[in-house]
């Protein structure tokens, strides 16, 4: 499907906001943010500008001096949607706060432009019931923190989203270097993050339960799995481990083997008490005092580079 340019609102400047705008300017896109203050956009609008630098410091774009350029703001909700191709959504996470803004810029868009929400786990078709002129048009595209970095943008349709809309908002974030992926059928906090939130309970549980230390969980993470999961997935990772026999005689001989780990694994759906204060005490002891800007920086130098290395031409 041919990708349709033109200009696009970025309905919220928090980190998620900032990171579409800057992504968006950068690939030739007019962008406007829309916030509920022009203190909290002056902010936003000098972020977003520090990210589009990095992005081309770091040879991730370039015409930067076009990109700062690309960038305006309101706090004018039905100004910033009045004459685009697509309205990204991402203010605060719950339905209350964004079904009217889903309301509002359904009466107030162009009839053919795509609204998506940036929602990290809730459900579209929720939203649209809020939406009463052209639910078709409404979706979720779930990008991956940090916006400007992170390929993976998750779209899930609801049950009124047209097939249309899919393919549309798909090529646009194929054409802004995301990775998109597609829900099949809708689902709580879509797919990546229902793989993350997996690990993260087994992650704290293993700690809870004394087994291991923050840093050293997060260090067989990112030594082990975490390596080979920057190049491919789960199911081609455990297909490989199967040696010549691949996926199915790791599924039905190798993996057999695993049942006994599953029944020793964290199983709760509430954290308890004790496994959030030892993330807390570890997590602090691990970062020794540093500051979070210090981190964010140290985390965008290692994922421009990777993202140089596996996705910058993909």
């Amino acid at each position: 499907m041919a990708v349709e340019r033109g200009k696009v609102a970025c309905i919220g400047s928090g980190l998620i906001g900032q990171g579409w705008a800057a992504l968006f300017a950068l690939k030739g896109y007019e962008v406007v943010m829309q916030d509920l203050s022009d203190e909290v956009l002056e902010r936003a609008a000098a972020r977003v500008r520090s990210h589009i630098r990095f992005l081309a410091d770091t040879g991730l774009g370039d015409d930067l001096n076009s990109a700062l350029g690309r960038i305006e703001t309101t706090t004018d909700l039905v100004e910033a949607v009045e004459d685009v191709v697509l309205a990204v959504e991402s203010v605060y996470e719950s339905y209350e706060v964004k079904k009217p803004v889903f309301a509002e810029m359904d009466q107030a868009a162009p009839e053919d432009a795509i609204l998506a929400s940036s929602t990290s786990g809730l459900l579209m078709t929720e939203i649209q019931k809020a939406v009463g002129l052209h639910p078709e048009r409404c979706i979720v595209a779930h990008p991956w923190n940090p916006a400007h970095l992170v390929p993976l943008v998750e779209l899930a349709p609801g049950e009124l989203t047209s097939r249309r809309t899919v393919e549309r908002t798909y090529a646009i974030m194929e054409d802004i270097g995301k990775v998109p992926v597609v829900l099949k059928k809708e689902a709580p906090g879509f797919i990546a993050n229902r793989l993350s939130v997996a690990l993260w309970r087994e992650a704290l549980d293993l700690v809870d339960k004394g087994v291991a230390s923050v840093e050293d969980v997060d260090k067989a993470v990112r030594a082990g799995p975490g390596i080979r999961w920057a190049i491919m997935g789960p199911y081609l990772t455990y297909h490989l481990g199967g040696g010549t026999g691949g996926i199915e005689y790791l599924m039905r001989h190798i993996g057999a083997s695993k049942a006994s780990w599953l029944e020793t694994m964290a199983k709760w759906t509430d954290t308890p008490e004790s496994a959030i204060e030892k993330a807390i005490d570890g997590v602090n002891e691990m970062v020794g005092g540093r500051p979070l800007e210090e981190l964010e920086a140290w985390r965008d130098e290692r994922l421009a580079k990777l993202l140089g290395l596996l996705w910058k031409n993909k």
